[in-house]
């Protein structure tokens, strides 16, 4: 015999005790209210009511794991939001290149091409500029040709 059958065989030969009157009197009249309402079988429920019952049984499985996974969200965005790039303020905040400076970078340039051995780089040409029309004239020449 187990412990449920041995609990199960004392409680069949214990005598049931007696409800205290002032208990009794206060259960029977709360069933007889109740008795008198009818019961909203055909109310729905409200729709927070449902959203906090879906999520409840969604959650209820784990709720230690569910806790452990919106933590670890939370350092990734705390992370993300840290490590973001600044280079582009960075570059911006730059100053340009003082004429001298350039002189400075042109003779190391050269220098650095003699020790080398390599020709001395030339200097870029200046791009031409082209005047510039209006994209209309350029649609009609190409349709044209």
């Amino acid at each position: 015999m187990n412990s449920e059958e041995q609990f199960e065989q004392r409680l069949r030969h214990q005598q049931p005790r007696e409800v205290p009157a002032g208990w009794r009197n206060e259960i029977l009249s709360a069933a007889r209210a109740a008795a008198g309402r009818p019961l909203a079988r055909n109310a729905r429920p409200s729709l927070l009511s449902t959203l906090i019952h879906q999520l409840s049984t969604l959650f209820s499985p784990h709720p230690k794991a569910w806790a452990g996974l919106a933590a670890v969200w939370v350092v990734i965005l705390t992370l993300q939001l840290t490590s973001r790039d600044h280079t582009e303020v960075a570059a911006r905040q730059t100053v340009p290149p003082s004429p001298e400076m350039l002189i400075v970078l042109r003779q190391q340039r050269l220098l650095l091409a003699e020790l080398v051995g390599r020709p001395a780089p030339r200097e870029a040409e200046q791009p031409k500029t082209v005047p510039s029309r209006p994209r209309s004239d350029r649609y009609r020449e190409s349709s044209s040709a």
